[in-house]
């Protein structure tokens, strides 16, 4: 028996995956992360609305999700003080938008700087760095458009208990429409050829190999080989955060139930800063095939019925995810009434209030959940609990194995072990918040 000691870079900061092989197979994985950055502590003893400048600092990938998350939670206070903060669908909608592009760029983003290089050192190959940049082009239209309501990107925090604090004229929300054009136009260009509304309804795996693209060059790589049905983990999903898009809720293989977060929990790891998440006392993947198996989308559970959890619908439910979530931006700034209020002034400061509230988010990894306590004018206590804690779980108990350990049993080449790893898009940043 050998054990394998890499540190794992392109994931958004960095981690070590220890993984013990015995006769040629991974038999046992540990993923460490050794960074530890502080910020609940730093939010504990400010104000409230502190909260909104400081938790978009967490990540420069995904902090906006970081924000809605923390806004949820604020606003659940009030919830649970008895008052009804009437956001209003404009502010709602808004939000909505700028979180799906967080999580567009991401996508775009993961795709060609991190799991196509990956699939070409397979092929002997070099990803090409000029399909890299074009894809770096497109990826900043998605982060345009946040800007255009949210002033920048990354580390704003236009959202507040109430509603949002930017006025769009006619003419911003043409610029934004123009910019989720583009996005479109990428998708039909050079992930999935073809006309953008056709692919948005392909529901067969079938029907997706009709097209080309991006999509068909990742299957054949992964189908040449012999690699799309690795990396099965426990065909059990969450989805926490909901939007006009996603779904709430747990499914294990095709069964989806309601959930509740008082069935969460934290539980520390003596060799690593990320903490351990269960729901109920089991793990749980979280991410764009959690999201796309709760909602049901007739592709992803076509190919589910082919591949359950494997690697191949792993990465197709995260880059067909980019067209869903184009078409869903559009459909929202279709929707906007600029005539309506962006703000409405909350009745009482929410530092008269007291209590815990609890808020989720979407993020572009998977289910980000925040929770504040307030007492005396004061954030008492601050915790996040990230995607990648979700997905990049250590094993604490025989015959109980985490999502990420699940997933890598049984592999027998390294390379194939680096391309499951990174199909979960972790975030090291994050996890050691």
């Amino acid at each position: 028996m050998k054990i394998t000691k890499e540190i794992m870079e392109k994931i958004e900061g960095e981690a070590r995956l220890d993984f013990e092989w015995s006769d040629g197979r991974v038999v046992d994985a540990k993923v460490k992360f050794f960074s530890y950055r502080g910020m609940e502590e730093i939010i504990t003893g400010r104000s409230p609305l502190d909260a909104l400048v400081l938790t978009p600092r967490v990540c420069g990938i995904c902090g906006h999700a970081q924000l809605m998350a923390t806004v949820n939670a604020l606003e659940n206070v009030y919830k649970i003080n008895g008052i009804d903060l009437k956001v209003t669908n404009k502010a709602k909608k808004i939000r909505e938008v700028t979180l799906n592009c967080e999580i567009i760029q991401n996508h775009i983003k993961w795709l060609y700087f991190v799991l196509m290089p990956f699939l070409y050192q397979l092929e002997g190959k070099e990803f090409p760095k000029d399909r890299s940049l074009e894809a770096l082009h497109y990826a900043s239209q998605s982060t345009k458009l946040i800007a255009t309501f949210a002033g920048q990107w990354p580390h704003n925090s236009y959202a507040i208990p109430g509603g949002v604090v930017c006025d769009p004229t006619y003419v911003e929300l043409f610029q934004a429409k123009e910019l989720s054009l583009k996005l479109a136009s990428f998708f039909e260009k050079e992930i999935v050829r073809g006309d953008f509304e056709d692919i948005v309804n392909i529901s067969s795996f079938r029907e997706l190999m009709e097209f080309d693209g991006v999509i068909k060059e990742i299957v054949d790589i992964l189908e040449r080989h012999h690699i799309a049905e690795v990396g099965k983990a426990h065909d059990r999903f969450m989805v926490l955060g909901e939007s006009s898009l996603f779904k709430r809720g747990k499914a294990i293989k095709t069964v989806i139930k309601s959930v509740s977060e008082r069935y969460i929990d934290e539980e520390e790891v003596d060799f690593t800063f990320a903490k351990n998440v269960i729901y109920n006392g089991r793990y749980y993947e979280v991410g764009p095939l959690s999201r796309a198996m709760l909602r049901k989308n007739p592709l992803i559970k076509n190919m589910h019925r082919l591949y359950k959890d494997a690697l191949i619908n792993r990465i197709i439910a995260k880059v067909m995810e980019i067209a869903y979530l184009t078409k869903e931006v559009r459909n929202l700034l279709e929707d906007i009434d600029i005539n309506e209020n962006s703000y409405i002034k909350p009745p009482v400061k929410i530092e008269s209030l007291q209590g815990k509230g609890i808020g989720f988010a979407e993020a572009a990894r998977g289910s980000l959940f925040h929770s504040v306590t307030i007492k005396d004018k004061k954030i008492q206590r601050y915790n996040i609990i990230t995607p990648t804690q979700w997905n990049l779980g250590n094993s604490l108990e025989k015959g109980q194995n985490s999502t990420i350990k699940e997933a890598l049993l049984g592999l027998k080449d390294e390379r194939v072990v680096s391309i499951v790893f990174r199909s979960f898009d972790e975030c090291s940043v994050c996890t050691t918040h």
